[in-house]
């Protein structure tokens, strides 16, 4: 099963954006295979999300030096991006990986899509830079569940 979680706080300007980009691919991409899961601002009650998937794709804010710069990091990259602490709840997705590995159930394949935030304060809504960027990082998010669904069909890992 591939699992697209989004994740963010949309009271918090574009630290909200990994829940407009959920928005986005679950409209370019509906159909069976593909569990869409608005995680919010969630820590641990996501552990099971995070067990139940095959292939885990987050989206959501991603620290940087280019506000408004979409990102794709795969695999062995995401422990690092997590570890830096661009909004509360990353801290609680370190957490959900770590509980899942010691539960010995984790996504076999995980891939973060974001967007570097011009701005996480208290506000709603996102920045011109930011939301400007949706659009892009919601097409190289269907571009990996794209590769994914493709690995699926032919019983790749992918």
């Amino acid at each position: 099963m591939i699992t697209v979680l989004g994740v963010g706080n949309p009271i918090m300007g574009d630290d909200g954006v990994g829940l407009e980009l959920l928005a986005a691919l679950r409209a370019a991409r509906p159909g069976p295979g593909i569990d869409y899961v608005d995680g919010g601002t969630g820590g641990m009650e996501l552990v099971p999300v995070v067990q139940d998937a095959t292939r885990l794709l987050i989206l959501d804010a991603v620290a940087g030096d280019t506000p408004g710069q979409v990102v794709r990091l795969d695999g062995d990259q995401i422990p690092r991006l997590l570890a830096t602490k661009l909004s509360p709840h990353q801290v609680g997705l370190l957490d959900v990986f770590a509980a899942a590995r010691l539960l010995g159930r984790e996504p076999s394949q995980v891939a973060v899509v974001g967007i570097v935030p011009e701005s996480v304060d208290l506000r709603v809504g996102l920045s011109d830079v930011v939301a400007g960027a949706v659009a892009e990082a919601a097409r190289l998010a269907a571009t990996v569940v794209d590769e994914w669904l493709a690995a699926a069909d032919t019983g790749g890992a992918g």
